[in-house]
């Protein structure tokens, strides 16, 4: 039987050689690269023509969104596999919009990635169950329901917010750099689909998020 032929692309090189060994246990697979960002995934892509692409989402110079869309537009027929940490709903239906066959978290045990990588080398889908459960959410509530959308991470800087501290001061107490507490606002009022902090104090009351 002739192997999958895979490219591996992440930016961490534990996470790629931990994914590496645990399909090296199987002659069903090949790794024919192992790009270290979204710009070395699409020239590996390019060049090696694999069976199949197992990429994380966040990666230096080029995301795998980026990525996924340089990649698609010279081969439609390649097939990805999401493989990330990333479980909310907005980065998953992305990924599925940009042409993700199958999409897992980077917990996902041996025999779970292996199946979905053959699945999808075969034709078919494969969503691990949580991500699933975000699936008919989607389904049942295309208006993106806020309830249950922010993170654990979100909904503490969320709580700071109401209790009026600053992005510095939020920073500080959860240890974290200001950038990253603008960007978690950001996303908020996003998935809250508010303007600004008042409006979304006031839904996150009318919701009960707070």
């Amino acid at each position: 039987m002739t192997p999958i032929r895979i490219i591996l692309a992440d930016d961490h090189s534990l996470i790629r050689e931990g994914f590496k060994a645990i399909l090296g246990q199987s002659d069903r697979f090949v790794i024919v690269a192992e790009p270290q960002n979204g710009v070395e995934l699409v020239e590996f892509a390019l060049s090696t023509k694999p069976d199949v692409i197992l990429t994380d989402l966040s990666m230096p110079r080029m995301n795998g969104f980026e990525a996924m869309d340089e990649i698609r537009k010279a081969d439609r027929d390649v097939k990805f596999v999401i493989l990330t940490m990333h479980e909310e709903r907005e980065y998953i239906l992305r990924a599925i919009k940009a042409g993700a066959s199958g999409y897992l978290l980077k917990n996902t045990e041996r025999i779970e990635l292996e199946h979905a990588i053959i699945t999808v080398h075969e034709g078919g889908k494969y969503f691990s169950p949580s991500i699933n459960n975000i699936l008919a959410e989607a389904v049942l509530r295309p208006d993106g329901g806020e309830v249950g959308e922010l993170t654990a991470r979100e909904k503490e800087v969320l709580e700071l917010v109401a209790n009026g501290h600053s992005t510095k001061q939020i920073a500080d107490m959860l240890k974290i750099s200001i950038r990253t507490v603008e960007s978690h606002r950001i996303n908020m009022l996003k998935k809250m689909k508010v303007n600004n902090s008042a409006e979304l104090i006031r839904k996150a009351l009318e919701l009960k998020l707070l």
